[in-house]
């Protein structure tokens, strides 16, 4: 098993320091979103965002407000890693858990070298964020440590309770679990941006003879006859529909969606969506793989 200090060490050849040459250190609004603290409340002006009207102010006076703000120098990075039986798949490269854990340390790497703070929800516990390089090395032993993970819900329910000030909060998980109600919560307070984590036999079977699969959530096994293509259609139908229902629930409660699968490259897969948040500077709901 790789140690936490190569892995952390082959991360920032492959995939920091080129991200960091790519982007020439244009990061704040763009990679990490913006660290707000609300400065005044008032009146609406033409171009003012909709999403900031102050609807109780605009109830009290009878005209539009908007809430101003004042951008902090310091950003605060929180994330959560979904450590559940489901997240220990991958028929390819690696498994869903670790490609989650390999985002999540380049993340926090590039916030750390800028002089933010990270914490992190993990399957041992609470990481309570902290600066400087130490912090990156201590998020991968905690992570590597693995434990007995809570549900995808009690995850987001801490992370709900300890990320009190607006913070940027990615949270890397196959969504199997209920979630709707505290991303909402946490969309809604946080610049918020839900990986969805898969591998690509969740979404096709392979034409592999008959397989024994096993429910990793619930140990339930049933045999399945890949060679018979009725059976992978109906398979990949399944399969798209559900996804699909995932990617809309994670849209629909605000956060932004970034796709993740095991045999993808980190490099490209996070430039991609950095430049797509450059395009997009606004907080609209998106979604990239």
């Amino acid at each position: 098993m790789e140690t936490p200090e190569a892995l952390l060490a082959r991360l920032e050849l492959k995939v920091i320091r080129p991200l960091d040459g790519l982007l020439f250190g244009d990061y704040r609004g763009v990679f990490y979103g913006k660290s707000l603290e609300l400065a005044e409340i008032s009146p609406y002006n033409p171009g003012d965002e909709a999403e900031r009207i102050d609807w109780p102010a605009t109830a009290r006076t009878g005209e539009l407000h908007v809430r101003r703000f004042r951008e902090e120098r310091e950003l605060t990075l929180w994330l959560l890693l979904d450590g559940s039986p489901s997240m220990r798949f991958g028929s390819r490269r690696r498994e869903k858990y670790a490609l989650a854990l390999e985002l999540a340390l380049s993340v926090a790497y590039i916030a750390l070298r800028h002089g933010n703070r990270a914490g992190a929800i993990l399957p041992s516990g609470l990481l309570p964020p902290k600066g400087g390089k130490a912090q990156a090395l201590l998020l991968a032993r905690e992570a590597l440590k693995g434990g007995k993970a809570p549900s995808l819900g009690e995850a987001l329910g801490l992370l709900e309770r300890v990320a009190r000030r607006r913070s940027l909060v990615f949270v890397f998980s196959d969504f199997l679990d209920a979630f709707s109600a505290p991303l909402s919560r946490l969309a809604a307070r946080h610049d918020l941006v839900g990986v969805l984590v898969e591998d690509p036999w969740e979404r096709a079977l392979s034409r592999a003879g008959v397989l024994s699969f096993v429910d990793p959530e619930t140990g339930a096994q049933v045999e399945v006859n890949t060679l018979d293509p009725r059976v992978r259609e109906a398979y990949r139908l399944r399969a798209e529909a559900l996804r699909a229902a995932r990617m809309r629930e994670i849209l629909k409660a605000g956060a932004d969606l970034l796709v993740a699968s095991t045999e993808m490259d980190l490099l490209p897969l996070l430039l991609g969506f950095v430049e797509r948040r450059r395009r997009w500077p606004s907080k609209a709901p998106r979604a990239s793989s």
